[in-house]
C-alpha cells in the first residue's frame, strides 16, 4: 500500500521547511498509526508518503482486507483532521493506492524491528495506482479487489494503462461510507461456483433449523479447513431459513480485531438493532431510538450499548462497574435485543470464523447460548478444525465437519466454473487435481488465471488464450513463499516437500530413509531450506531436528503438491517411520495410520488405526479413538471385497465399542453391532459371531433388557465353548454375571463371578480390557462381587474385594475402572455408617468422570454422592444436586439403572429433610423404574425406603406393609442385609402396636 500526502508543500502553500513539517509530521504519523493498527509495517518513509506492507514478513491471511481497512481509516482520519482544524490550518489530502501480489521482502538489517525493504512489480503497481488516485480516495487493483470483494464495497473505475505493464490494469475505488467488513457476505452476494455435494450437510442443518422453530434454541458448528466451503453452505442454509420465516443476523470475526474487547459482540448488537453505519456514527439518540423508547427495562441496557458501540460518554454508574459486572450487563442487553427481535419471528444468528473472535466475545457468546435455550433461536458458527467451542458437548449443539470434495465432484465444479470450451479442458483436470478437494482454492486459482489474462470470458464460459497456462497458488503471501520455494535446487525442493508432508519435527535420518540417500546428503539438501528461512534446525534430546518456523509455510508448500505427489510422499513417510519406530512404535500408531491413509495404503491404514484405537481406549482417550475409527473404517471400505476387508472392518467396529460405551453413545454401539453381526454371518465365522452376540448382550444390559440379554449371553457362552475360545467364555460369563445382577439374582451372579475368578486366573492377571468393553476384566469381576456381597450384608468380604481392585489399579490405572470401584466403595461405606468418607471419595470420582471423559458413570456417581451427602448431614445440598441431575436428564448418559439410582437417592435425601410427600413421590418413581426393568433388588431397596418414609410420616400400617414387601423381595434376591433391616423395623413396629393394644 502507498499512501501519499497530495502535493506536499505545494498543497500546503508554504515552501518553508519548518512550516511544512507542521503538516507533514502529523500526516505521516496519522498514516503510520492506522497502518500499524491493522497489523501492517512501514517499509519506507518517502518524504510525504509511506510504503506499507501487509502480510509480510509474517503471514496474514486477511492481508488485503487489512490494507483496505487501513486506507479507509486514513481517509476518515484526514477528514476529521481537516474538520477540527478548519479555522486555523489549510486542509490536507491523502491519496492511497493498494495492490496485491508477489514481493521480494528483505530486512534492512539483522534486527527484526528494523524496516523491511520490498521490491517487485506489486510495489511498483501500488505506487502507480496511488499516483492515479484522486485526492481523498482509496484505489485498489483488480487483484486486491478479488480478495476483498465479499467484504467491502467498491466502484469500478475502469482500466488504465500503467508503465511497466503490457496490458491495462483494472482499478476500483473503495467507498468511504463502508464502516466495517460485512459478515456472511456469500449469503448476500452469491458465489462464483455452484454448490457441489453438500446436500447431506444442508439436510442436517435444515433439521436443526426446524427444531429451533419449535421454540427451543439450537446451535450448529460448521467446521473444516480454510476454503472448504463453509460460507457457501451457510449462504444456502440462510436462504432456506429465511424462506422458513427466520430473521437473520450476520457477524464475522476478523484476525485484525482479536485484541479488541467485545468486537464481535458489538457487531452483533449493531446487526440486531438494524441501524445503519452512518446513523451509528451520529449519536446515541439517533442510533438507539428503540432503546430510548423502550421503557424502564430498555433503559437498563442503554449504558451497556452506548459504551459497547462508542456512541457517547458512559455514565458514572457504568464507569463504577467491575469488568465482570459490565460483561453481565452487556450480556443482558444482548439477550434483550434478541428477545425483541424474535417478537417478529424466529431468529438466526451467524458468527463466521469464531476462532478469530476476541476472548471476551467468545466468553460472552458461551454464556449467552446457555441463557437463551428456551428461545426460538438458531445459532450458526463456523471455525477451523483446530478450534473447538467450549459448548461442544452441550445437548443443544451439533457439529458438522465439512470434508474435502471427492475428485469427481471437483471435476464437476471445475467444469461449472470454467465451462465446456475445448481450450479449457486440460485446465479443468489440472485445476481440480491441484485444488485437492478445496472449492475456494479452485475458484481463486481460476481468478488468478483471469487476472493474468490466461482466461477470458465469464464464469461458466471461459476460453484459454495461453498455450501453456501457469497454475499459481492464489494470494500474495502464498506467492511469496512459493517463489522462495521455487528458487531452491531441485533436490532441496524435494526435501522441503517431504518435510511438509512429515509435518512434525523430523531428523535428517528420517528424510534420508524416505529418499534412500545418506544422512549427510539429506542434511546438505535441508541446508538450502534453512538458509532460505523455510526450515529451522534446533537440537532436541541431543539430536538435530528440523521443523517449519511457521505453520503457514508448511501449508503453502504442501498445498502446491498434486494428489499423486502427496500420495507418494505419504507412503515414503509411512515406510520410513515404520522402519525407524523401534521401541516407540506403539506411540506412533496414529501417525502411521495417518500417513498410510493419506498414502492410500488402505490395509495398513486400517490396521494401524485399529492399533491406535486400542491404545487410546486404554488411556481413556475415547474421542481420539473414535477419530481413528472413522479413518480406519474409511480405509477398510476402500479395500477390495474379501475376507481381509471384512476382518479389518469387524475389528474396528468391535474395538470402537470400548470408546463409545464410556461416552454413552448407545445408538452408535447398536449400529456397529448390527453391522458387525452382518459381517460375521457373511464370512461364516462362528467364533466372531459369538463375540458380536456377546457384545449385544452387554448392550442389552446397558439398556435394561436383562432377560433377553441373558438369553443371548448364554447362547454366546455355548458358542464360545464350542469354538474353544477361553477369552469369549470369560467374557460371556461376565456378561451373565452382570445380567443376573441387573435382575437381582445375586446368588447366581455371585456364582458366575466366582467361576470366572477360578477358571480364568491367568487371563484376569493380564489386566486386559476385553475387546469392546470399557473396564479392566479383573476389576469388573471384583467390583460386581463386592457389590453383591455388600448387599448380602457381608461387608468385610466386600471391602477386601474393593481393596484388591484398588491394588490392581495402582499398577495399571484406568479411569473408567477406578470410578466403578469408587461407586461400590461409596455404597459399602454408606452402609457401614461412614457416609462422610463415602462423600469425599465420590466427589473425587465425580471430578474424574469430567476430567477423564467418562460420562456414562457420571449419573451413577452423582446419585451415590447425593445419597452419601444425605446421610452425612448435607441433605439439603443433596436434594439440590440430585434434582438438578434429574432435571438435566443426566440418566440418559448411562445405563437404565441410573434412573433408579437418581430417584432413589433423591427420595432418601428428601426423607432426611423431613419432606415426606416429595420423598414418597421420588421413591415411588424409583420403585416403578425398577419394576419396569425387572430390577428386583432395586425394587426391594425402594420398598424399604418407602416404608421408612411412611414410618417417619406416622403411617404405621403403610410402613408395616412396606417393610413386609421389602423383606419378601430382598429375600428372593438373597439380600440378607435388607432382609435383616426390614425385619428389625417390622419387629419394632409390631412391638409398639402390641404395647398400644395392651394399654
Amino acid at each position: 500500500m502507498f499512501a501519499d500526502l497530495c502535493g506536499s508543500t505545494e498543497q500546503i502553500g508554504n515552501p518553508d521547511p519548518e512550516e511544512a513539517r507542521k503538516y507533514l509530521d502529523p500526516a505521516l504519523a496519522l498514516m503510520s498509526g492506522h497502518v500499524k493498527a491493522y497489523g501492517g509495517i512501514i517499509s519506507q518513509l518517502l518524504g510525504d508518503g509511506v510504503l506499507a506492507l501487509f502480510g509480510a514478513p509474517l503471514t496474514q491471511e486477511d492481508h488485503a482486507l487489512r490494507a483496505c481497512l487501513a486506507g479507509l481509516a486514513i481517509q476518515r482520519a484526514v477528514i476529521e483532521w481537516n474538520r477540527d482544524r478548519a479555522a486555523t490550518d489549510k486542509p490536507i489530502a491523502v491519496r492511497v493506492g493498494i495492490a496485491s501480489g508477489e514481493l521480494v521482502v528483505s530486512s534492512a538489517s539483522e534486527y527484526l524491528s528494523s524496516h523491511y525493504r520490498a521490491d517487485g512489480l506489486t510495489a511498483h503497481l501500488a505506487k502507480r495506482i496511488e499516483g492515479l488516485a484522486a485526492p481523498g480516495s482509496v484505489v485498489i487493483s483488480a487483484s486486491t479487489f478479488r480478495l476483498v470483494e465479499r467484504h467491502i464495497e467498491a466502484n469500478l473505475l475502469g482500466t488504465r494503462s500503467i508503465a511497466g505493464f503490457d496490458s491495462q490494469i483494472e482499478l476500483y475505488e473503495l467507498l468511504l461510507t463502508e464502516q466495517r467488513p460485512r459478515a456472511a457476505s456469500l449469503a448476500r452476494h452469491g458465489a462464483l461456483a455452484p454448490l457441489i455435494d453438500r446436500m447431506e450437510v444442508l439436510a442436517a442443518l435444515n433439521l436443526m433449523g426446524s427444531q429451533a422453530l419449535a421454540s427451543r434454541m439450537r446451535a450448529i458448528g460448521l467446521t473444516g479447513e480454510a476454503g472448504i466451503g463453509k460460507s457457501r453452505v451457510i449462504a444456502e442454509f440462510c436462504r432456506a431459513m429465511r424462506e422458513s420465516g427466520f430473521n437473520t443476523c450476520f457477524v464475522a470475526a476478523h484476525a485484525y480485531a482479536t485484541h479488541v474487547q467485545y468486537a464481535v459482540i458489538a457487531d452483533l448488537v449493531r446487526e440486531l438493532m438494524q441501524t445503519s453505519p452512518d446513523a451509528m456514527a451520529l449519536s446515541a439518540a439517533v442510533a438507539l431510538p428503540s432503546i430510548d423508547a423502550g421503557g424502564i427495562e430498555a433503559q437498563l441496557h442503554h449504558d451497556a450499548i452506548v459504551d459497547l458501540l462508542e456512541l457517547g460518554k458512559p455514565t458514572d454508574a457504568w464507569a463504577d462497574l467491575t469488568p465482570s459486572q459490565r460483561r453481565r450487563r452487556i450480556g443482558d442487553a444482548l439477550q434483550w435485543l434478541i428477545t425483541k427481535r424474535i417478537e417478529s419471528g424466529p431468529l438466526m444468528l451467524v458468527v463466521e470464523d469464531l476462532a478469530l473472535a476476541d476472548r471476551e466475545s467468545q466468553r460472552l457468546l458461551e454464556q449467552l447460548l446457555r441463557r437463551i435455550e428456551h428461545l426460538p433461536v438458531l445459532v450458526c458458527v463456523t471455525y477451523r478444525q483446530q478450534f473447538q467451542p467450549r459448548w461442544i458437548d452441550a445437548p443443544w449443539f451439533a457439529e458438522h465437519v465439512m470434508r474435502a470434495l471427492e475428485p469427481q465432484d471437483m471435476s464437476r465444479l471445475a467444469h461449472a466454473i470454467l465451462g465446456e470450451d475445448d481450450s479449457v479442458q486440460s485446465l479443468v483436470t489440472e485445476l481440480a487435481d491441484k485444488a485437492q478437494g478445496n472449492p475456494f482454492y479452485l475458484e481463486q486459482m481460476t481468478l488468478t488465471l483471469v487476472d493474468d489474462g490466461t482466461l477470458i470470458g465469464a464464469p461458466g464460459a471461459y476460453r484459454c488464450v495461453q498455450p501453456e497456462p501457469e497454475l499459481r497458488v492464489p494470494g500474495s503471501i502464498a506467492a511469496v513463499i512459493g517463489a522462495r520455494v521455487d528458487r531452491l535446487p531441485a533436490a532441496a525442493k524435494a526435501a522441503l516437500e517431504a518435510a511438509a508432508i512429515i509435518g512434525e519435527p523430523f531428523t535428517s535420518e528420517l528424510l534420508a530413509s524416505m529418499h534412500h540417500i545418506s544422512a549427510g546428503e539429506a542434511e546438505s539438501r535441508l541446508s538450502h531450506a534453512v538458509v532460505g528461512g523455510l526450515v529451522s534446525a534446533r537440537v532436541m534430546d541431543g539430536e538435530t531436528r528440523y521443523e517449519f518456523p511457521h505453520a503457514i509455510v508448511q501449508e503453502v508448500v504442501a498445498a502446491t503438491l498434486t494428489h499423486a505427489r502427496r500420495k507418494i510422499l505419504h507412503r515414503a513417510v509411512f515406510n520410513a517411520l515404520r522402519e525407524h519406530a523401534g521401541e516407540k512404535s506403539a506411540d506412533r500408531d496414529s501417525v502411521l495410520a495417518h500417513h498410510a491413509y493419506a498414502g492410500e495404503v488402505w490395509s495398513d491404514a486400517a490396521e494401524f488405526a485399529l492399533r491406535s484405537m486400542s491404545r487410546s481406549i486404554r488411556r481413556s482417550a475415547n474421542r481420539d479413538a473414535l477419530v481413528m475409527f472413522d479413518m480406519g473404517r474409511d480405509a477398510a471400505r476402500r479395500l477390495p471385497d474379501g475376507s481381509n476387508r471384512a476382518m479389518l472392518e469387524l475389528g474396528l467396529r468391535l474395538e470402537a465399542i470400548g470408546a463409545l460405551l464410556p461416552l454413552g453413545r448407545v445408538d452408535d454401539i447398536v449400529d456397529n453391532l448390527e453391522r458387525a453381526q452382518t459381517i460375521t454371518q457373511t464370512i461364516g465365522d462362528k467364533k466372531r459371531e459369538a463375540a458380536v452376540s456377546l457384545q449385544l448382550a452387554v448392550m442389552l444390559w446397558t439398556r435394561g433388557t436383562y432377560r433377553q440379554g441373558l438369553e443371548i449371553a448364554s447362547q454366546a457362552a455355548e458358542a464360545a465353548t464350542a469354538v474353544r475360545s477361553r477369552s469369549l467364555q470369560m467374557a460371556a460369563m461376565q456378561a451373565r454375571m452382570m445380567l443376573n445382577h441387573g435382575l437381582g439374582r445375586y446368588q447366581e451372579a455371585l456364582d458366575e463371578a466366582r467361576t470366572v475368578d477360578r477358571l480364568f486366573t491367568a487371563e484376569l492377571a493380564a489386566r486386559r480390557i476385553m475387546p469392546g468393553w470399557a473396564v479392566i476384566a479383573a476389576v469388573n469381576v471384583k467390583v460386581f462381587m463386592a457389590d453383591i456381597l455388600a448387599r448380602m450384608g457381608r461387608f468385610d468380604a466386600a471391602q477386601a474385594l474393593c481393596d484388591d481392585a484398588y491394588r490392581e489399579l495402582s499398577d495399571h490405572d484406568h479411569a473408567f475402572s477406578r470410578v466403578m470401584v469408587d461407586f461400590v466403595q461409596g455404597g459399602i461405606w454408606i452402609a457401614c455408617n461412614r457416609a462422610r468418607e463415602a462423600a469425599e471419595r465420590l466427589r473425587a470420582a465425580l471430578k474424574s468422570c469430567t476430567t477423564n471423559d467418562v460420562p456414562t458413570m457420571y449419573p451413577a456417581i452423582v446419585a451415590a454422592l447425593g445419597g452419601a451427602m444425605a446421610q452425612s448431614g448435607e441433605s439439603a445440598a443433596a436434594v439440590e444436586l440430585l434434582e438438578k441431575a434429574i432435571g438435566e436428564k443426566a440418566y440418559l448418559a448411562g445405563g437404565r439403572y441410573n434412573e433408579y439410582y437418581l430417584s432413589a437417592n433423591l427420595g432418601i435425601a428428601l426423607l432426611q429433610c423431613g419432606r415426606h410427600d416429595k420423598a414418597r413421590a421420588a421413591l415411588t418413581a424409583a420403585q416403578s423404574s425398577a419394576r419396569l426393568y425387572e430390577q428386583s433388588a432395586h425394587e426391594a431397596e425402594a420398598a424399604y425406603w418407602l416404608a421408612e418414609t411412611e414410618k417417619a410420616a406416622g403411617q404405621r400400617e403403610a410402613a408395616i406393609a412396606g417393610f413386609e414387601m421389602a423383606r419378601s423381595l430382598a429375600d428372593a434376591c438373597s439380600m440378607s442385609y435388607v432382609v435383616d433391616l426390614s425385619t428389625q423395623r417390622l419387629d419394632a413396629l409390631i412391638a409398639v402396636g402390641a404395647t398400644v393394644d395392651m394399654v
